[in-house]
């Protein structure tokens, strides 16, 4: 099959939760990954992890996003703190850990998992 007829099957298969918790684990898994591939992992997971945070930044700040106000401005917040954390970690200065976490609640989230008590 080629990658584009899979691509088709994907999109009439997937609702937009299914197809945005893909894309979540497809980051966070090369983030987990990168750092025992290297310095240059590290930047490419972190710099397409930065890049999936944008796309949702303008997907959350567009009028046709129809999330309440309230989830929309929080994650809006974590996109901004994922921009800024991105350039320390692409520097080498902050573990890549943090966006991992974050990444996997937002995937619990779209699951509809709760994060167990504190």
């Amino acid at each position: 099959m080629s990658v584009a007829a899979y691509q088709k099957a994907n999109q009439n298969t997937e609702n937009p939760k299914q197809t945005e918790y893909r894309a979540f684990a497809i980051f966070t898994r090369a983030l987990e990954e990168a750092e025992a591939e290297g310095t240059i992992a590290v930047v490419k997971a972190v710099a397409d992890n930065r890049q999936l945070w944008l796309t949702l930044q303008i997907d959350l700040a567009s009028e046709e996003n129809k999330l309440p106000l309230d989830l929309k401005a929080q994650l809006l917040s974590i996109a901004i703190w994922v921009n800024k954390y991105s350039v320390a970690a692409m520097k080498g200065e902050a573990s890549l850990e943090p966006l991992i976490a974050v990444n996997k609640q937002i995937m619990d989230g779209l699951k509809g998992t709760q994060p167990p008590a504190p």
